[in-house]
């Protein structure tokens, strides 16, 4: 067990390594120049110079490419072309606001579908619940995440006039944790998390019908019912014997879900990582960029690293070598 962690923490983070320096090239590969929203009109070479300096953007690429990774080693990603200030002072509260829609979302998400999942599948094979939860399950699965977001808005933004559709809100001057206890901020939330919820339902769905459909027939359930516990009784006992697909996807779809709502925050204009780094990209802000790559890259690999260690505890039939 012991040198089976250590492999994979080995195997993690030459994986993160390898991301990292795939992305560095990546961006400095693309035909556009950085400098352009950092270089004022007018500005002597050498205040050109020292600011290229600043920057990090001086000298060979691979000198560029140890300073950075220097800069990784101690937790040093730099300043923010655009905003002018270390990339930690930009991405924390964005990472902040990222998981307020994250979380809430995955974890009703499995919550709901797991429940849903679980009638579907102890329901009769072939019958109208079954065909129904299957079809709007893949109907669901296979819309995109920008039509949900914008079929949300239409319908209880601009329709309905229920919800508000943009942004957070007005903190009124309210900063830090304070500006999340306003009741407004929480109007806000509802869409996205919403949106983030019916992303996420019809996979937790699907997986916990799968596993009910496999149990449902197996020995133990048939003693169970033959023992004269109630039906209710035996698919719950079914259905508890199914989560641990469920259980062990939730890991990596945590960090899959940080990357995956990009286009939600985007649709509904949520500050957070996601949004922010599309907009990192569109700026050629090298340092967000790859920080926030950096940081979603340590998440999934962290994330399926977890899932294969809890795999392990949950069903005593998985032995690592």
């Amino acid at each position: 067990m012991r040198a089976y962690i250590i492999r994979r923490l080995i195997q993690s983070i030459l994986v993160i390594f390898a991301v990292t320096t795939i992305m560095f090239f990546m961006f400095r590969i693309v035909p556009a120049d950085p400098t352009a929203m950092m270089v004022e009109r007018g500005m002597s070479e050498e205040a050109r110079q020292a600011l290229l300096e600043r920057w990090g953007l001086t000298g060979s690429l691979w000198d560029q490419y140890l300073r950075y990774i220097g800069g990784l080693v101690v937790g040093d990603f730099g300043d923010s072309f655009f905003y002018r200030q270390p990339v930690w002072d930009v991405l924390v509260p964005r990472i902040v606001n990222s998981l307020w829609i994250a979380l809430p979302g995955l974890l009703l998400g499995a919550l709901i579908g797991s429940g849903l999942g679980m009638i579907v599948g102890w329901s009769r094979r072939g019958g109208v619940i079954e065909r129904s939860g299957v079809l709007g399950a893949t109907i669901i699965r296979g819309t995109p995440s920008f039509i949900l977001g914008i079929a949300l808005l239409a319908i209880f933004s601009s329709w309905l006039g229920w919800l508000p559709g943009f942004g957070m809100g007005d903190s009124h001057g309210k900063e830090g944790w304070a500006r999340f206890l306003q009741v407004e901020f929480f109007i806000h939330l509802i869409l996205p998390v919403l949106a983030v919820i019916i992303y996420f339902l019809p996979e937790n769905l699907l997986l916990m019908r799968s596993g009910v459909v496999e149990n449902k027939h197996e020995d133990y359930i048939e003693l169970v019912r033959a023992k004269g516990v109630s039906e209710k009784r035996v698919a719950w006992h079914a259905g508890r014997n199914s989560l641990l697909p469920l259980i062990t996807w939730l890991f990596p779809a945590l960090a899959e879900t940080i990357a995956g709502i990009v286009v939600i925050e985007i649709v509904f204009s949520w500050p957070g990582i996601g949004r922010e780094l599309v907009l990192a990209v569109t700026r050629q802000d090298f340092p967000l960029a790859q920080a926030a790559f950096f940081l979603m890259a340590v998440m999934i690999v962290l994330a399926n690293l977890a899932a294969d260690l809890a795999y392990g505890k949950l069903d005593p039939r998985v032995v690592y070598k």
